[in-house]
């Protein structure tokens, strides 16, 4: 059961880590722009390039958890 709940709220904290990326990107995409003149470029790139690197550490994740599973 421990293990199980442990699972929950590694996923549930994914969440929070999408929503601080998304801000992140953003933010630092923000300052790009800023610098260099652009039109919302470089905010469209960070953010796809963080949603990007999230969803690679998904994907990391539920290989983990899909092995242990079939390791119990």
């Amino acid at each position: 059961m421990n293990g199980s709940n442990n699972k929950g709220m590694v996923f549930m904290g994914m969440g929070f880590e999408l929503v601080v990326l998304i801000l992140a990107g953003s933010y630092f995409g923000d300052l790009i722009d800023k610098h260099f003149g652009w039109k919302g470029y470089a905010s469209l790139t960070m953010i796809l390039l963080f949603l990007g690197t999230w969803f690679y550490h998904l994907l990391i994740l539920l290989k983990k958890v899909n092995e242990d599973d079939e390791d119990n």
